[in-house]
């Protein structure tokens, strides 16, 4: 600890490490298990190959994904939920957000109110804006969003739709327990509000609490995405509906678009991991070096005040009373580590908590990692 101090606290002018370009840590992608991820890929992508014809496999639109790789999905949702849903309820996108701007388009609309959590993905407000619909902000606190404050958003907005990340919440690292997951879910059913769920993150974690499509399949739209457990580029993303029809109804002929498709050849290596165990041991290897970030995290940051856990790929960190936020995370990017203020996640209104956002991840070794952090103890302890 001392020494990693020392070396942050060295006039940047001089440190060897000052002409590097900051590390980049305002993403909160999964760390790069080459060894495990190479040799699966590689298998996978040689499998499909010799097992798939390719005209009949890339030659026609697969508006939902093919039957196989929706049942691959159904089989991978398996993950969190307690009983594989029926393939006619699964659609496979290109990403967590193409299906999010379809789910909002279609059931928050023009003018519409989506209840989300006070500090999230700050993509919401860039889709709110596009499509004309408004944001209302649901209070948090150290385990997720609180019940009550739910209650209020419903009675005084009315929205049609609440977006929740209930599990290593984005940007808090919040989860959410079972006793207020049933209450969300019951004032949601009492106030006609169907729920997006966004598990994307419980993939790396055990032994956490169900999701809400567990206990409200009826009123919820499941995603489970691969890009923080697998890998960003592999662009692939599971949706649960409630019913049978709504793929076809929200998906297509409905929409009239198709910009939410998945590349073919991703949904194949996609379900040939998913059939070969290749995801698990992808997502097992990322659960490790994820912990093992983690440690390093706690060892150098020792005495900050964050909040995170072993397999989040994220920090939520209290900027030092005396410092003003944005001069923090500037004086961190000059000392060498790229962060995310708070005002990041704010997108909803309020008022903006005094603390940083980091990811662990994006570095792509631990050597880079330790760069970035001994910068930022740099700036918290100095």
């Amino acid at each position: 600890m001392k020494t990693a101090l020392q070396t942050t606290q060295i006039d940047s002018k001089k440190e060897p490490g000052a002409l590097l370009a900051p590390v980049p840590m305002t993403g909160n992608l999964p760390p790069r298990v080459a060894d495990t991820f190479d040799h699966e890929y590689r298998g996978a992508m040689q499998s499909l190959l010799e097992t798939r014809q390719p005209m009949d496999w890339i030659g026609l639109h697969q508006f939902l994904g093919s039957r196989e790789d929706r049942e691959a999905g159904a089989k991978f949702v398996t993950r969190r939920l307690s009983m594989s849903p029926d393939p006619d309820r699964v659609v496979l996108s290109h990403s967590t957000q193409a299906i999010l701007t379809v789910l909002c388009g279609a059931l928050v609309g023009m003018n519409g109110v989506l209840a989300v959590e006070e500090l999230t993905y700050p993509a919401m407000a860039k889709f709110a804006k596009q499509m004309g619909f408004n944001l209302v902000g649901v209070k948090l606190d150290e385990h997720g969003m609180l019940p009550d404050a739910f209650e209020k958003v419903c009675k005084e907005h009315k929205p049609r739709a609440l977006y929740t990340l209930p599990t290593l919440q984005n940007p808090t690292t919040g989860i959410l327990g079972l006793e207020r997951r049933k209450n969300i879910v019951a004032i949601a059913r009492k106030h006609g509000v169907v729920i997006f769920e966004d598990d994307i993150y419980s993939l790396l974690p055990e032994d956490m609490p169900p999701p809400l499509a567990e206990l409200a399949p009826d009123i919820t739209y499941y995603i489970l995405g691969t890009s923080k457990s697998i890998g960003a580029g592999l662009k692939a993303a599971y949706l649960v509906t409630p019913r049978e029809t709504d793929p076809a109804r929200l998906f297509w002929p409905g929409s009239g678009m198709t910009y939410w498709m998945i590349a073919p050849a991703n949904a194949g290596v996609a379900t040939e991991l998913i059939h070969n165990g290749g995801a698990d041991r992808i997502i097992s290897a990322v659960r490790d070096e994820t912990r093992a970030r983690q440690k390093m995290v706690r060892e150098t940051l020792e005495g900050a005040c964050f909040r995170t856990s072993p397999e989040c790929l994220h920090v939520w960190m209290e900027v030092p009373a005396n410092r003003g936020l944005s001069d923090f995370v500037e004086d961190c990017k000059r000392r060498g580590a790229e962060v995310g203020p708070a005002t990041t996640f704010l997108i909803a209104g309020g008022e903006a908590p005094h603390r940083i956002r980091f990811g662990t991840g994006k570095a792509r070794d631990r050597t880079m990692l330790q760069r970035g952090l001994d910068a930022i103890a740099g700036a918290c302890f100095s």
